[in-house]
C-alpha cells in the first residue's frame, strides 16, 4: 500500500479530513472516544502473545471479531458485533454468520452515527470544545517538561506545534494518536460503525449516543484528566506502530483475553486511571445497557432481530455489557469461530442458543 506523505498545518485544522478522496467529511468524531481507550492500552501491550494460528488462516483484511446473540426479554433478540473504529483502505472483510445476522436483522443499532449531525455543525462543537480560551496556550498551561516532550514528540509527527499549541489536550491527544493510526495505514472511515451503515440499506439506524454528546463530553473532562491522557499519549508515541498491530491482531482474530489486557491492564496497575475509565467506558457501559434492555423487553419488538455495532471494550470484561446483561438473567451467547465462518442454507433461518 502507497504511504501518505504528513499532513501540513491547514490539514491539521481539527475537523479537516486527512484521507484522499474524503472530501469535508470529519474523521474524529466517529470514534472520540474509542481513542483514549486504545491509548491507555498500550502500557499492557509488551506481554501480550500474538493469536498467531488464527491468524494464518486469514487475509490481511478477513476478520472473526467477537459477536454476542443476547435474547430473554419479551422483545427482540439481539446480535451484538464487537467494533474496531479503524480499518484498512479497501475496509474489513466479515464472516457470513456476521453478514446474515445483518441481513436478518429489522434495525440496526450503532453506538453513534456520524452522519447524523452536518459537518459544519460538528466542526463548530469541535472548534468551541477543542480550542484554548482566547489570551491562552497550552504552553502556558502545561509543565516545562510537558512542553519540552510535547516539542520532541511533534517533531516526528504530522502536526505543527503552532497548531497545537492552540488547541486542548484531549483533542491534541486524539490527533497524534490519529497520525500513528494513519503511519500504521489504517482509517476511521474504514472502521466497522461506517461499513455497516454504508450497509443498512433501508433499516432504521439507531445510535445510543450522539456524535454532540461524545464531543461535548471529552471537552468537559477535568483539566487534570486531559493533561494525563495527553502526557502518556506523549510518552507511549514511538511504540505506537507495533501496539496498533497488537491490537488490530487481538480484534481481528477475536481474542477476547488478550483484548481484556491491551485494555484493562492500565486501570488495574495505575489508579491514575480509574476516573479516566470510569468516565470513558463503565459509565457508558451501564447507559447503553439500559438502552439494550429497551429492545430486549420491549413487547412491540417481539420477534424482531436487531443489529448492535459496539466498541468492543464496551462489551468485555466483568463490567463489560455482555457480563452486566448475563447477571440481570438475559441468554448471552458468544458465537464460536466456526459459527462465525458458517454459511446458512437458502431459507435457513438464524438460530437464537438457549
Amino acid at each position: 500500500m502507497k504511504k501518505r506523505k504528513h499532513a501540513s498545518e491547514a490539514a491539521w485544522a481539527p475537523g479537516a479530513s486527512k484521507r484522499p478522496g474524503a472530501g469535508s467529511r470529519l474523521e474524529i468524531p466517529g470514534f472520540l472516544f474509542w481513542l483514549p481507550i486504545l491509548w491507555v492500552a498500550l502500557q499492557g501491550c509488551a506481554s501480550l502473545g500474538n493469536p498467531q494460528a488464527v491468524l494464518q488462516e486469514l487475509n490481511p483484511r478477513q476478520t472473526l471479531p467477537l459477536a454476542w446473540q443476547i435474547s430473554g426479554g419479551t422483545g427482540a433478540a439481539l446480535y451484538v458485533l464487537g467494533s474496531i473504529h479503524l480499518g484498512p483502505e479497501q475496509g474489513w472483510e466479515y464472516p457470513p454468520g456476521i453478514l446474515e445476522a445483518l441481513e436478518d436483522s429489522n434495525a440496526l443499532v450503532v453506538e453513534v452515527n456520524v452522519n447524523e449531525v452536518p459537518s459544519e455543525t460538528l466542526q463548530r462543537l469541535i472548534g468551541h470544545y477543542g480550542h484554548q480560551p482566547p489570551g491562552l496556550s497550552l504552553r502556558r498551561t502545561l509543565t516545562p517538561a510537558t512542553w519540552t516532550l510535547l516539542e520532541n514528540r511533534l517533531t516526528a509527527s504530522g502536526i505543527p506545534l503552532r497548531a497545537a499549541n492552540r488547541l486542548q489536550p484531549w483533542l491534541l491527544s486524539n490527533l497524534i494518536i490519529m497520525d500513528a493510526i494513519r503511519k500504521a495505514e489504517y482509517f476511521p472511515d474504514e472502521g466497522t460503525e461506517d461499513e455497516f451503515i454504508r450497509r443498512a440499506g433501508s433499516r432504521s439506524i439507531v445510535p445510543l449516543e450522539s456524535p454532540t454528546q461524545q464531543i461535548s463530553f471529552l471537552g468537559t473532562l477535568p483539566r487534570r484528566t486531559q493533561e494525563l491522557y495527553l502526557i502518556d499519549t506523549l510518552k507511549h508515541y514511538n511504540d505506537s506502530d507495533h501496539f496498533v498491530e497488537l491490537y488490530v491482531d487481538a480484534w481481528r482474530s477475536g481474542d477476547e483475553k488478550g483484548l481484556e489486557k491491551l485494555i484493562f491492564d492500565s486501570y488495574l496497575q495505575d489508579e491514575a486511571f480509574k476516573p479516566f475509565f470510569d468516565s470513558i467506558i463503565f459509565d457508558r457501559n451501564v447507559r447503553m445497557g439500559k438502552q439494550l434492555k429497551v429492545f430486549l423487553d420491549a413487547g412491540q419488538h417481539t420477534g424482531e432481530s436487531v443489529f448492535v455495532v459496539l466498541g468492543v471494550a464496551h462489551m468485555i470484561g466483568n463490567r463489560g455489557i455482555a457480563a452486566s446483561l448475563a447477571a440481570q438473567g438475559y441468554r448471552v451467547h458468544r458465537l464460536s469461530r466456526s459459527e462465525l465462518r458458517r454459511a446458512r442454507k437458502d431459507g435457513e433461518p438464524l438460530v437464537l442458543h438457549p
